[in-house]
């Protein structure tokens, strides 16, 4: 857990020293911060967990899964971020180490219970995000050379195949989501295409008391 924490704590301050040398980085310690992100997130969604009676393997099941979300859908930006890249300076950037900085990029996340204080919410939520892009660019600067401005361009590109992706294959995506979601729970969820490419944990919905049925007269 300590080792999770120090990875955490030299995202959050940008620690040069953690991005210039991904390769001494625990994966553990990497995955440590993806579950934390997804912790907090659903934290953030309380009010949400309470109506509808998560508890128990549910809640565990929803933690889980909300980080391997996070996982595949951040793995897949810097997938995205790695081929542009390769294309554009025509050499192979590392794809793992790639991935790694995109996931140390959630470690703002983990402050993302804040987004359920009422009023500051969205803003919190927006500085957050702000927070995780800029760990992004920083990240993918320093751990492959990169001028700050090449960073930038190949970040922006991976942000916006995200984006193109969200309104292609939202259908497809909702749909397996919900199925793995039924296979392993049975229950459905309450989660849009849209939802998960942006990072909201995953809720199933039928938690939440029934209304009582009228009896004819």
């Amino acid at each position: 857990m300590l080792d999770v924490l120090r990875t955490l704590g030299a995202a959050l301050g940008l620690d040069s020293a953690l991005f210039s040398n991904l390769g001494a980085v625990p994966l553990m310690s990497v995955a440590g911060v993806a579950v934390l992100a997804a912790a907090s997130t659903m934290l953030g969604h309380v009010a949400i967990l309470a109506l509808n009676r998560i508890s128990g393997f549910r809640l565990v099941s929803s933690l889980l899964l909300s980080a391997a979300a996070l996982t595949v859908l951040h793995a897949t930006e810097a997938a995205v971020t790695w081929g542009v890249a390769t294309m554009v300076l025509r050499r192979p950037l590392p794809l793992m180490e790639l991935i790694i900085v995109a996931l140390l990029a959630l470690a703002p996340q983990v402050l993302n219970f804040l987004t359920a204080l009422p009023h500051l919410g969205l803003g919190i939520g927006r500085l957050l995000q702000a927070w995780s892009y800029l760990i992004l660019w920083f990240g993918v600067g320093s751990a492959f050379g990169l001028h700050w401005l090449w960073a930038l361009v190949f970040t922006i590109a991976g942000w916006l195949a995200m984006q193109l992706l969200s309104r292609l294959a939202h259908r497809p995506i909702s749909w397996l989501l919900s199925r793995l979601w039924r296979l392993a729970t049975g229950r459905p969820t309450m989660m849009t295409s849209r939802d998960i490419l942006v990072g909201m944990p995953i809720i199933p919905v039928d938690g939440a008391p029934k209304a009582p049925k009228q009896v004819a007269s």
